[in-house]
């Protein structure tokens, strides 16, 4: 098993806001001090260790990766098994340019199909000089003024240049440049949505929010619950539909809300509910979706970790209603006060704070690549133990995900 190496996974979104790709960026333990051989193990150890345990195929759904890593580990032996080989693109910056032996790697990289993405790009003779061989361009935003920015994406589209925009982390930053011309961005901009100024949530949102009060209300009787359910024919035919997915396995057929609370209990029963209903939000990305059941079951590993496996429910509550603000563009603090939360989970929400915020901020941190984030509060959990929950709940948020879909 890996002990220094930490994996991250970022979302890449086409100007429509359809995945196009994940990054897979790896960085050391701060502070790890490594030999050629102990980069060699580590490497071989850490992508056994998602084949094994995830599988790339759901770690990255299938999508091109591009992959971020030190140069000691860009050798075509050390790679991700990405497959196709040709869906692998390798992050490389100017700092290439004065290692002979990290050029010669990349050499025999391409020449064994691995595309090259050259990282922040910026108008200087090095820079020009590595787009000889780059198939695509990430430009930071934030390190360029918007006529320079501007000139920059002109002069690469017009070298038929695919660019990905990074560090974008707001909805109307992301239309601003979506604007300019841009057409691939990097970014949790989808979580931070413009927010509406209407006083008053609309009826629709407040008929979901209704839906989600009644269906996650802690003291709900099945039979309740099974008459709101069953009065949507549409909810019920996609629940009975998902719960019966091949990818499931299941013994026997569902057939009915009775059955289904048999075979899974209610609590996953409600799960399943508050997936639907978040997932028939027009006008969201499907990624959003994908962050909320990341965030959701790294929580609920964080409760287990934590010695609080009592309230890992309500730990995954915190994660999945995370992103409620994003689905119906609307403050978190008035949706909360539609739902019948406790105090401890909506200030969760609204404040990340409390054991469940922190839990929280730990998630967001790790969606934006922050690894190195404040542990006070979780001693019990070191950086590694956070890194490989993040992952393996990425994956399990894939796989159900594909149930979903």
């Amino acid at each position: 098993m890996h002990h220094n190496l930490l994996l991250n996974k970022l979302p890449i979104l086409d100007a429509t806001q359809t995945l196009f790709a994940y990054q897979l960026s790896v960085t050391p333990v701060q502070g790890a001090k490594l030999t050629l051989q102990d980069w060699h193990d580590e490497a071989k150890s850490l992508w056994q260790g998602v084949t094994e345990n995830i599988g790339f195929d759901k770690l990255t759904s299938n999508k091109p990766v591009f992959y971020q890593a030190p140069l000691e580990m860009l050798k075509l032996d050390l790679l991700p098994n990405i497959e196709p080989i040709s869906n692998l693109y390798i992050e490389v910056n100017v700092d290439l340019l004065a290692h002979k032996e990290a050029l010669e790697s990349i050499k025999e990289m391409m020449q064994a199909g691995v595309k090259i993405a050259m990282q922040n790009y910026e108008q200087t003779e090095a820079h020009d000089k590595l787009l000889s061989i780059a198939k695509l361009v990430k430009i930071n935003q934030k390190t360029a003024s918007s006529d320079v920015f501007n000139a920059i994406l002109t002069k690469l589209h017009d070298k038929s240049l695919e660019v990905v925009v990074t560090e974008v982390d707001s909805e109307g930053l992301f239309q601003t440049l979506r604007d300019k011309g841009a057409k691939l961005f990097q970014g949790y901009f989808f979580t931070n949505p413009i927010v509406s100024t209407k006083k008053e949530i609309s009826n629709n949102k407040l008929a979901m929010l209704k839906l989600l009060a009644e269906v996650n209300n802690p003291d709900v009787e099945f039979s309740a619950l099974a008459e709101t359910i069953g009065a949507d024919v549409g909810l019920t035919h996609k629940l009975l539909s998902a719960i019966n997915h091949p990818q499931n396995e299941l013994p026997y057929v569902v057939e009915s809300l009775k059955d289904a609370v048999n075979f899974m209990g209610l609590k996953r029963l409600k799960f399943w509910v508050n997936m639907l209903m978040m997932s028939e939000v027009d006008d969201v990305p499907e990624e959003l979706l994908m962050t909320a059941l990341v965030r959701a079951k790294f929580l609920e590993m964080v409760a287990e970790a934590i010695n609080q496996k009592d309230q890992a429910e309500r730990y995954f509550m915190v994660g999945l209603f995370s992103t409620l603000n994003a689905f119906l563009k609307e403050p978190m603090v008035d949706i909360v006060d539609e739902l019948p939360l406790s105090d401890e989970v909506k200030v969760a929400l609204t404040d990340q704070k409390g054991s469940m915020g922190k839990g929280l901020f730990i998630a967001r941190s790790m969606e934006q690549g922050n690894t190195q984030v404040l542990m006070a509060g979780f001693e019990s959990m070191d950086i590694m133990a956070i890194s490989n929950s993040y992952m393996s709940a990425n994956g399990w948020a894939s796989q159900t995900l594909s149930s979903l879909n």
